[in-house]
């Protein structure tokens, strides 16, 4: 037996409209055409930044996402944030500089906020423990959310270690482990 099935997908992104080098939001649903199936949650995955400001050009940390994010079964999409926006970063030192502007901690805090949102995933991997500027800004993020939204935080972590993971970590590739945030990680960076 045969069996069609259709599902859409709609893709949104929020970028700055002037120089399009800040991308702050890349947002995927998906849908089945039947209207008898509920549409699920979705997940916010933050990562460190993003490669391109196009709705239609997705790279593999996107993909891995989004494959990622089915398998964990029930969401109907995510929103991919960043810890910096800029798409012009092309190495760690220059998070500070360039990594922001004026308009990525506001979009962020919007799209947290979103409605639909039940979980919020910290894949930013080892940076964090590497990285002034980008450990800052971790801490500044998670400092955005309520106690509601923290309560449904989330970090990715290499099934092998346990520490932070990001999406193409080899490791975590075919499979997401999800692990309570320790809020006391912020601490001991300081």
């Amino acid at each position: 037996m045969i069996e069609k099935k259709l599902e859409i997908v709609k893709t949104e992104i929020w970028r700055d409209s002037e120089t399009r080098t800040h991308r702050y939001v890349f947002r995927r649903e998906w849908e089945s055409a039947k209207k008898d199936e509920k549409t699920g949650p979705l997940a916010v995955v933050i990562t460190i930044r993003p490669s391109d400001v196009e709705p239609f050009t997705t790279d593999l940390t996107l993909f891995l996402i989004e494959q990622n994010i089915r398998k964990l079964g029930n969401y109907s999409g995510f929103l991919a944030v960043n810890l910096f926006s800029s798409t012009e970063l092309t190495t760690a030192s220059s998070f500070a500089s360039k990594g922001t502007d004026e308009n990525t901690m506001e979009t962020l805090s919007t799209a947290l906020s979103q409605k639909g949102v039940d979980t919020i995933i910290f894949a930013v991997g080892s940076v964090i423990q590497s990285n002034t500027t980008a450990i800052e800004q971790t801490k500044a993020i998670y400092n955005l959310l309520n106690a509601k939204q923290k309560k449904m935080t989330k970090v990715l972590t290499d099934p092998n270690t346990g520490n932070w993971s990001h999406p193409l970590n080899p490791s975590c590739r075919k499979g997401w482990k999800l692990a309570a945030i320790d809020p006391k990680v912020f601490d001991a960076k300081e």
